[in-house]
Formats: structure tokens, sequence, C-alpha cells
């Protein structure tokens, strides 16, 4: 018998029985109607569907678990994954390698285990019809199943990541027992598949896929159960509080699943279309395909998946009080959950990790008050200056501390275009003065600086490159030297926290997201570093002593760089990655 593709369905045809040969059932008791499916009778039970779903991983192919494939890299996460009406059994469709939704229906015979519906796209397909089958035309059985499954959809995905996860942590395990011994603490670079004009997102995941500190503190929060102890500020008055959290949310998970993806040993590029797909119904900009910014996508990943751990935390917080609510809530117990929820949305591994603080003084002039504002930063950008061809210059008018080189050409060399980039964006104190306040024809003058006053394990720097001019968007082409070690003790506040004052604040570069060509016809790649990870900084972060496993990070050691275009992944020498044309500048704190 010939099996049309499911998911190629063509226009419902009325080539259809009027009247079903066969009663239906308690499970599938729909109006006897024209133009309906005669399978739908025998081959449809709610029941059965539904204590399937209870009991299974929801869109998985059950064979390819048990046989713990991989597709494209991703464990058992085969995208078109099809579920039988008649037992709940879900399978991998016609587009995948094993086809194991249809193997089901061939090897249930007598039985009728021919209609299956799509988890995914919700088409309901029937293999005996070779038809899609219309929930109009069977309105009733079809229409609840329908509705049961979309109902399960919410609450089954999370779960579903967690428990994957473990199973890959198993496949991981016993990978490294069959080779007697662990792997390499040098992990591999791996290209990713470019979905359609997806390099932005590409080149961003693996920078994040070199971020260690980010896979060590999500591997340590990803079980159901896990423990978080909350110790509110000393004012507070209040005991530390151990919060027990739940399943990391569907973002979260399915971040992490693609990390440790990353690492996995199996040669071949990974297909991101899992976590896209997440990040998509968090960020429905994202969907058309369309080429898009790399420091947005990154501003909207990170705030996702934060946002995800927050909730996540609340909840804890909300549980260990029994869930109180504004009638049941007394104002003492208000009031604790206000405290440890303050300090506890702070512990989210994005706060950790990416988060600092600018604090913005402004001081009169006249008066001397000052006003101080403090802000949150998940990057720092710097502005860029374009280079200007400069109108010639006699050199009896040059500036005797300037040369005639630097007056015709107008630009910064080496590290000083970084510097000043830096200057302007982290200390900005203009030399001129500010005018504020006007009153009664009189100008108040004032004084405004700009200091870092919490720094971040890692600090993103984002290049300015891409401005407005006029009613158009414009690209600033030019290269920018930047430094593999950078010292941000000049730009930090002298109450900064996490700093001694007087030591130097060092960071080390291991990644860069580079955008090539125009507005019109650009490229994102990634210039990664592959390194050991950092003990120190691991132990600074979590406030763990001697953490095993891991070795010192020594800067002096080096490391290897390696250029990645989507799937294209070539090991490339220091220089090259420094001539990059940086957009992203990823550096990790050096402890």
């Amino acid at each position: 018998m010939r099996v049309k593709d499911p998911s190629k369905a063509p226009p419902e045809k009325e080539k259809r029985n009027r009247k079903p040969s066969i009663l239906y059932d308690e499970d599938s008791s729909d109006d006897i109607t024209d133009l309906t499916c005669q399978h739908v009778s025998h081959a449809v039970s709610v029941n059965h569907v539904k204590k399937a779903i209870a009991e299974n991983l929801w869109s998985v192919c059950s064979e390819c678990l048990k046989e713990r494939r991989f597709y494209d890299g991703q464990p058992v996460f085969p995208s078109d994954i099809w579920l039988c009406l008649k037992c709940g059994f879900q399978g991998c469709g016609r587009n995948s390698e094993n086809q194991h939704s249809l193997k089901h229906f061939k090897s249930s015979r007598p039985e009728s285990h021919c209609i299956i519906i799509n988890l995914s796209t919700w088409i309901i397909w029937c293999y005996e019809c070779d038809e899609k089958l219309s929930t109009h035309c069977n309105k009733k059985v079809l229409a609840q199943v329908v509705d049961l499954l979309q109902k399960h959809v919410s609450k089954a995905q999370t779960s579903t990541f967690s428990r994957i996860i473990k199973l890959c942590e198993e496949k991981r395990e016993s990978s490294e027992i069959k080779k007697g011994g662990k792997s390499s603490n040098v992990p591999s670079v791996k290209g990713i598949t470019n979905l359609g004009n997806t390099c932005f997102f590409n080149a961003v995941i693996q920078n994040l896929a070199q971020t260690y500190i980010l896979i060590e503190l999500m591997n340590e929060i990803q079980e159901d159960g896990t423990k978080l102890k909350i110790s509110p500020s000393t004012d507070s008055q209040l005991d530390p509080l151990s919060v027990e959290l739940s399943s990391p949310g569907p973002l979260t998970s399915a971040l992490l699943l693609f990390l440790h993806s990353m690492t996995e040993t199996e040669r071949g590029p990974l297909s991101p279309k899992v976590l896209f797909n997440q990040l998509c119904q968090k960020a429905p900009r994202f969907k058309d395909f369309q080429q898009q910014d790399s420091q947005e996508l990154l501003h909207y990943l990170l705030d996702a998946v934060r946002t995800e751990e927050k909730k996540r935390i609340q909840a804890s917080i909300l549980k260990a009080f029994n869930n109180p609510t504004t009638k049941t809530a007394d104002d003492e117990t208000r009031k604790k959950v206000k405290a440890y929820g303050k300090e506890g949305v702070k512990m989210n591994f994005i706060d950790r990790i990416f988060i600092g603080e600018l604090t913005s003084t402004v001081m009169c002039e006249e008066c001397a008050n000052i006003s101080t504002v403090k802000d949150p930063f998940i990057d720092i950008s710097l502005p860029i200056i374009e280079e200007r061809v400069s109108k010639p210059v006699f050199l009896g008018k040059v500036n005797k501390h300037r040369s005639l080189q630097e007056a015709d050409h107008g630009q910064c060399s080496g590290a000083d275009a970084v510097e000043n980039a830096q200057s302007k964006a982290a200390n900005k104190q203009p030399s001129s003065e500010d005018k504020v306040k006007k009153k009664e024809g009189v100008y108040t003058t004032a004084r405004k600086q700009l200091l870092i006053s919490a720094v971040p394990a890692i600090l993103i720097l984002h290049l300015k490159r891409f401005h407005q001019a006029g009613m158009s968007l414009r690209k600033v082409n030019r290269h920018v030297d930047f430094p593999l070690m950078l010292d941000l003790a000049p730009f930090c506040s002298a109450t900064c926290k996490n700093v001694n004052m007087g030591d130097k604040v060092l960071y080390d570069l291991y990644g860069i997201v580079e955008h090539s060509g125009s507005m019109r016809g650009g490229h994102y790649t990634a210039y990664v570093k592959v390194r050991l990870p950092s003990r120190k900084l691991l132990e600074h972060i979590t406030g763990k002593k001697s953490i095993t496993g891991l070795k010192e990070l020594d800067s002096e050691s080096g490391g290897q760089w390696v250029h990645v275009s989507d799937t294209y992944v070539q090991v490339v020498p220091e220089s090259r990655a420094l001539c990059a044309q940086a957009y992203l500048l990823f550096y990790e704190r050096i402890l």
C-alpha cells in the first residue's frame, strides 16, 4: 500500500464514505455526519491518549528515546513528532531517519492505529485514507482530543526538558566509562546550522558556549527540587531561608541542553531549531527569519532566561510560605515574602554572571549638590569615532604637541581607539562645562561622571557600528584595536563592589562577534578562544571553596582561537582574531 507523506498534506478531498460502517464506541462518540472518516470510530480513544501523555515524555519519539538517539547533535528531539490517537504512542515522522510513527501503524494490525496528530502543527492525518482530517467533519472526538493535547503542552514541556537533560548526563557518563576515563577538560568547537538568516543568533551562541561559568552555574540549578539558600540583608533581621526550586523554564532548559550538546564528542554541526523556536515564543520578532542584530538577540535571550529564573525563584519563596494571597497573608508574612523576594531574585545565574552596575554622578558647580543614579547593565556600548578626511593643514599651524601625521589622519592608532571609546562611556567627564537648570537668564553648570560601581564576572563590550544618519542607518566599517587583556580599574568608582582600591581589575578576551559587510549584505561570525575553565572565578561566584575538577586559568598559557561561520569551523592564529571587525567583545574576569 502506498502511504503519502503526512508532512506534505494535500487539500482535503471529497472522496470519503458518507456513512460509517461501524458504530462509535464510548471513547469516540462523534456525530454521524457527511464527509466523515470511517476510521475515526475505532482508531481514536481519548481515554488511552490521556493516560499515555500523563506517563510519557511530551513530544519525544518513544523509540528514539529507548535508543538514546541524537538528531543533528540534539538528543531525542526530532522536530516531526506524531501521536497515535488510538494508544498515545509518539513517533518520529516520515521526514526522520527511522519513521517510527509509520512503523507503529504498520506493526499494529489487525488493530487500527491509523489516525495520528502532529504535536507541532496539530495536523490530523489518517494513514488508511491517505488524507488530512478536519475537526469540523469529525467535530466531537477530534476536537476533544486536540483540546486535551493543547492544554497539556505548557505543563509538559518543562518536565520533559528536565528529564531529557538527565538522559544526556547518563549518556555522557556512559561514553566516558567506555573510553576508560574522563574526556579532555578543553571542549571542542562545533558549527551551528543556519536556519535561514540566523547567523546573528549562531555567532552569539558560539560565544555563550565558551562561557564556561554559565554552563557551570546552569548545571547547579537544572534539577527539580534544587535547594536555594536566601540570605536577606542584616537590617531586615530575618534568618536565612532555604527554598526548593521547581524545574527550569522551557527556554532555560533548551539553552542548557544545547550548550551541553556543544560539548559532546560527536562530530558534525548542530541544529539550533529547538532553542531558536523556544526563543521565538518569547520574542516573536525573530520568527520571520530576517537578518537581525546580534546585540539585540543577546539582550532578548538573556533577559528572557532571566525572567524565567526570577519567576522560578519567586514561586519557590511563595511555596515556602504556603502560597499566600492578598486575602490570606497577614502584614508580617507579606513583609517577609517581599524581603526574601528582593534578595532571592538577585540570585538568578544571569545576574551573577553578566550584570554589572553603572553609577552616574552629577555635581552642580554652583551649590555643590550631588545627585547619583545607579543602573544595571548587561553590556557597555562604546561609540566609534568615524574616520574623517581632514583639510590640508600647514605645518606651522599644527600644535607643537601634535604630529603632522596625527593631524592629517584624524584617527586613533593602536589600543587608543578602545581606550578613548571606553573613556567616553565609562568615565564621561567633559572638558568643557555642560549647560543644565535655566533660571532668570542665568545658566547653572554641572559636571557629570559615569563610573562602574559593580563589575560583572563576564564583561560584554558593544562597539556601536550602526547608527542613525538622517532617515537611514549607517555602519561604521573602520577597524578598532581591542586588547587581549583589559584593566577596568581606571573606570571603577572608589566604592566599586568586589574590587579592592588600588588593585587591577583584569579581564581576558575569549570571544568576539564579528559583523562583516554592509547594512544591506552583512554576515555575523564568531571568534572564540578554547581554553581551560577558571576554578578561581567559579569559586568567587558560587562562594564555594576548593571546587574539584577544574584547573587554574593561566592567562600566560594562552589557548586556541577558532573562527566559526555557521557550520564552518577553522583554527586561526591569535593575530587573525585581533584583526576582526568586532561588534561584540566577551571578556572573562581574571582572579
